[in-house]
């Protein structure tokens, strides 16, 4: 007959329920971090950082594409003076190719143009820069306050709602991912090299493509 000692050694044991469960630490605040005014200062702090950013990504984006307008048409003009003049000394091949790469730019520049038309993207940096600096007002005034009163954080919800309606354009997805990017150097990659695509992919694209034709076969 086992002794008593090794019963309850042997016995299974039950668990509370709050026992089975896995607790997650609590923050350092005592829970603060999750109450709704700070998950409001965190999408508004996350909005106002992505608007930003949209701002500066669109201004960019003017700047590049006036520039890339005016160089792709440059190489239609070149080249077609170049033809013109040198027409005589061109082999065959040569002019074909030269005629190409004029269609090439060209069709660049009719595509610049439209995108340019279609896009003002004057005016939506100058909105997406209001709409973040009015959002950045109400995240400072929220802060300033320090308050979990669920009246005046629904009264921050509200204008804050206002103020995001309000603006007639949103950000896109790189730019919140700007504003959402780790410290660790993978996703802040990943985050850099989609910005960097999405302002400079397609201006790089037809800058550098009629003269690689060129280049390349001439």
């Amino acid at each position: 007959m086992p002794e008593p000692d090794t019963q309850a050694r042997v016995a299974p044991r039950v668990f509370s329920f709050e026992e089975a469960v896995p607790r997650r630490r609590p923050p350092a605040n005592g829970g603060a971090a999750n109450s709704p005014a700070d998950q409001l200062l965190r999408a508004m702090h996350t909005v106002k950082a992505a608007r930003f950013n949209a701002a500066e990504r669109l201004e960019r984006k003017q700047l590049i594409s006036v520039v890339a307008l005016s160089i792709v048409s440059l190489y239609f003009v070149g080249l077609s003076v170049w033809q013109a003049v040198y027409a005589a000394n061109l082999s065959e091949p040569a002019n074909r190719l030269i005629t190409l790469v004029s269609i090439m730019s060209s069709i660049c520049t009719l595509v610049l143009a439209l995108i340019e038309a279609m896009n003002d993207y004057k005016v939506k940096a100058h909105h997406m820069h209001s709409c973040a600096l009015a959002v950045n007002d109400l995240l400072q005034e929220l802060r300033l306050l320090q308050t979990n009163d669920a009246a005046v954080v629904q009264d921050f919800r509200r204008r804050y709602n206002a103020v995001v309606r309000g603006c007639p354009f949103n950000h896109a997805r790189v730019d919140y991912l700007m504003a959402r990017a780790d410290p660790g150097w993978d996703k802040r990659l990943w985050a850099q090299v989609c910005y960097l695509a999405d302002v400079y992919g397609l201006y790089g694209a037809c800058l550098a493509g009629p003269p690689l034709v060129l280049l390349l076969f001439y």
